[in-house]
């Protein structure tokens, strides 16, 4: 398989750190919080560290719906 597809299915299933903390738009403190609680599972290699892209969108749907639930809106 060539480089340029695998790196295409890289980001088709996973977030870099950064990549997760601006989607989920979180500080990197609160975001390490959820990765220690569990809330989000990594994958470590090496030195490198990815998150499953699904779960990082699941994460921002329910916090969404958690929101609108409660109607807590950011201002």
């Amino acid at each position: 398989m060539e480089n340029k597809k695998l790196l295409e299915m890289l980001d088709e299933y996973f977030l870099s750190t950064k990549e997760a903390v601006e989607y989920l738009d979180v500080s990197r403190q609160c975001f390490f919080s959820l990765v220690s609680r569990g809330k989000i599972n990594k994958i470590k290699k090496g030195s490198v560290v990815l998150y499953y892209r699904h779960e990082i969108e699941n994460r921002k749907l329910d916090a969404e719906l958690l929101r609108k639930q409660y109607n807590y809106t950011v201002e």
